[in-house]
């Protein structure tokens, strides 16, 4: 019978629900992100860049680390312009949400291993945008990161919105966030509920990488998390991220099919 990564791989190009976790659930850090490398190694999608997501305190006695990390692969990745929509694809009988987040593009190649949040930005262009979270799986999120971990880190999409000024950067308070689904205002936040800020986020994911000897490269993108929460989507609804003083943008969220699924 074909492994985790090979079924989940296979879900997601047949545009197919699961409705149990395919093979044993991974149950530490470990375990999660070899089934995640072996994701990688057999998927033909190019990877574009990372999602990084905080882990719940009660996750944390299994799961030791604040944070995990998944790839974001180039076919689902896309820019938007201030007042533009966007048309997104989840998995119908899967699991889809919305999130709005800053997201950050890399300039040039980060250094190899550790790096300071300070650091970062010498290299990078920050954003406002969101990320499309969706799986075949519809519980994925509720067995917690093992699941998130081995399935694509729970990603099929990334929008890139308008790059953010430096001078607007650092006091992340700031710069708020609104999410909006079916005209209905959702959630609200701001860069600051992302622990120590987005550039926290892109410190963490370096030096994960560096533990499996691998790197953010020119061009790469993260997602750094959420900031007004996971919001729930619908296949023919549409949602709204508003970020005051620097732009918004629609989404209209539609099913995969097997013929978008590139893996």
């Amino acid at each position: 019978m074909p492994g985790t990564a090979e079924q989940f791989i296979a879900a997601r190009r047949e545009a197919r629900p699961l409705a149990t976790f395919p093979g044993v659930l991974p149950l530490d850090l470990a375990s999660a992100y070899a089934v995640q490398e072996e994701v990688l190694r057999l998927t033909p999608r190019r990877l574009a860049g990372w999602k990084v997501a905080g882990i719940p305190p009660f996750f944390r006695d299994r799961y030791d680390a604040p944070r995990l990390v998944g790839p974001v692969f180039a076919d689902v990745v896309s820019g938007v312009a201030d007042g533009a929509d966007a048309d997104v694809f989840v998995h119908e009988g899967g699991f889809a949400a919305v999130e709005a987040e800053f997201v950050v593009r890399l300039l040039a190649d980060a250094p190899k291993g550790p790096v300071a949040a300070a650091d970062i930005p010498a290299f990078t262009s920050l954003h406002v945008g969101a990320e499309i979270a969706s799986s075949p799986l519809a519980s994925i999120n509720d067995l917690g990161p093992g699941a998130v971990i081995a399935d694509h880190g729970n990603n099929a999409g990334a929008l890139v919105g308008p790059a953010i000024p430096p001078e607007a950067q650092g006091d992340w308070e700031r710069l708020a966030s609104r999410t909006f689904v079916e005209g209905k205002l959702v959630g609200e936040g701001s860069a600051a509920r992302v622990a120590g800020g987005p550039y926290e986020s892109v410190a963490f994911l370096i030096a994960q990488l560096a533990m499996r000897g691998r790197g953010l490269k020119a061009g790469d993108v993260v997602l750094t998390g959420m900031t007004t929460g996971v919001h729930d989507v619908r296949i023919g609804g549409e949602a709204r991220i508003e970020f005051p003083g620097i732009g918004g943008f629609g989404i209209r969220v539609h099913a995969r099919s097997p013929e978008r699924a590139a893996a």
